[in-house]
């Protein structure tokens, strides 16, 4: 009695953990971006920290091509404002290419 009532336990558990598992992979290949391919309807479609996340990539990737760290905060955001402008009236363009016409 005790064997019929283990079976059972032990499929539904290993079919949890196999669950559970597949679905944290997918989550975690959906959290893969490219900037560079992305257009700038995409970037607008994020939301939240992942849209931050984005920006934050964008403007570290215009530092590391002029060859700095060091960056000012207000200029950050005046280039933050104008990429999302932008792209509001471009929502087709390439948002890589979008963000280097206004920051660089």
């Amino acid at each position: 009695m005790f064997k019929s009532r283990l079976i059972p336990a032990a499929v539904a558990a290993i079919t949890f953990v196999l669950l559970s598992t597949a679905i944290i992979a997918a989550e975690v290949s959906n959290t893969k971006r490219d900037f560079g391919t992305q257009s700038c309807k995409e970037i607008m479609r994020l939301s939240g920290d992942d849209r931050e996340i984005a920006l934050a990539f964008a403007h570290g990737y215009i530092l590391g091509k002029k060859n700095t760290t060091q960056y000012d905060v207000e200029v950050l955001a005046q280039i933050t404002d104008q990429f999302i402008d932008y792209c509001l009236d471009h929502p087709a363009e390439n948002a890589l290419h979008a963000f280097e016409k206004i920051a660089m």
